[in-house]
C-alpha cells in the first residue's frame, strides 16, 4: 500500500515548497496530497499552484483559496490575510484562478482516508487545534484516518472508538504533538485526526516548514521538518508590497 506525502498551507512560499519536494523525494513516498492553503500570505502563488499541479495527486480546496476565487468569502477576512488575498487575486492569471475553482472541498481515499482543509464537522470553530474541538470535530470523521491542516501546527488526535456515532467528550481523546521524524503509531481500532502542520507558514514557533507522511501498510504517521531560505521569502514578500507582519513572522514560525 502507498506510502503518501502529506503537505498542507503552502500559503505562496516557493522556497520552503522546493525544499520539501527534494525532501520528499529522498522518503520514498508514492503520492503526494495536498490539504488545501496553497496560496494567501505568500509572493509566490503562480508557481506554488504549478508545483502541486504537477507533484500532488489529490488537491483539496482551503478557505484562502477559496477566497481568492470568492469575493464574498474574501470578505470574511481581515486584516494582513484580506490584503493578501486581494494582492493573489491581482497576480493570478486565469488559468491559475480557474486551477483554484476546480479544487473540492473534501477528497476520499479508498474506505480509509478522508481529506479535508478544515474541521469535517461545522461548529463553532474550525479551527482543530486542541481535544475540545477534535471531540466535535470527529463527528464528521466517517473513515479510520481523516487528514486536515489549517491550523498551521503538527497535531494528532486519536479517538478511542472506530464508530463515527459515538459522541466524544475531550477526555476520551488522546492528543500527540509529533516530533520531527518520530513516528505516530495509527492503531486498527481506532479513528484519528492527523495534522502535518504548514509547509509555507509554520505557528508552532519551530520556523522550519512541516509535512508528513502517512504509511498506510505500517500506518504510521510521521511529521518531517525542513529548512529553507526564509531570508530570501522575507525580501520577495517586501518586495511585492504585501504585509511586513506576514515575512516577520515567517523568522518566528508564529
Amino acid at each position: 500500500m502507498p506510502r503518501y506525502a502529506i503537505i498542507s498551507d503552502i500559503h505562496g512560499n516557493l522556497p520552503a515548497f522546493q525544499a520539501v519536494l527534494k525532501r520528499m523525494a529522498e522518503l520514498d513516498v508514492s503520492e503526494v496530497i495536498c490539504l488545501g492553503d496553497i496560496v494567501g500570505y505568500g509572493p509566490h502563488p503562480d508557481a506554488c499552484i504549478d508545483l502541486v499541479v504537477k507533484y500532488c495527486s489529490i488537491s483539496v480546496q482551503g478557505n484562502h483559496d477559496e477566497a481568492v476565487v470568492d469575493p464574498v468569502c474574501a470578505e470574511r477576512f481581515n486584516g494582513a490575510a484580506k490584503e493578501a488575498v486581494y494582492w493573489t487575486r491581482d497576480v493570478l492569471g486565469p488559468l491559475h484562478l480557474n486551477a483554484l475553482l476546480s479544487l473540492k472541498p473534501t477528497a476520499m481515499i479508498g474506505n480509509t482516508v478522508m481529506c479535508i482543509h478544515a474541521c469535517p464537522f461545522p461548529g463553532p470553530t474550525d479551527y482543530v487545534h486542541d481535544k475540545q474541538v477534535a471531540a466535535w470535530a470527529f463527528r464528521g470523521v466517517d473513515r479510520p484516518i481523516c487528514l486536515l491542516g489549517h491550523t498551521h501546527t503538527p497535531m494528532v488526535f486519536e479517538a478511542p472508538t472506530p464508530n463515527p456515532d459515538d459522541i466524544l467528550t475531550a477526555p476520551e481523546l488522546i492528543a500527540y504533538l509529533p516530533q520531527d521524524g518520530v513516528e505516530v503509531k495509527l492503531e486498527p481500532d481506532r479513528r484519528y485526526i492527523c495534522n502535518p502542520g504548514a509547509v509555507g507558514q509554520p505557528r508552532d514557533c519551530d520556523p522550519r516548514a512541516a509535512f508528513a507522511v502517512l504509511d498506510t501498510e505500517a500506518m504510521t504517521f510521521t511529521v518531517h521538518r525542513q529548512e529553507y531560505d526564509i531570508a530570501g521569502v522575507q525580501a520577495a514578500t517586501q518586495e511585492a508590497g504585501l504585509p511586513t507582519v506576514l515575512a516577520d513572522r515567517l523568522a518566528i514560525g508564529a
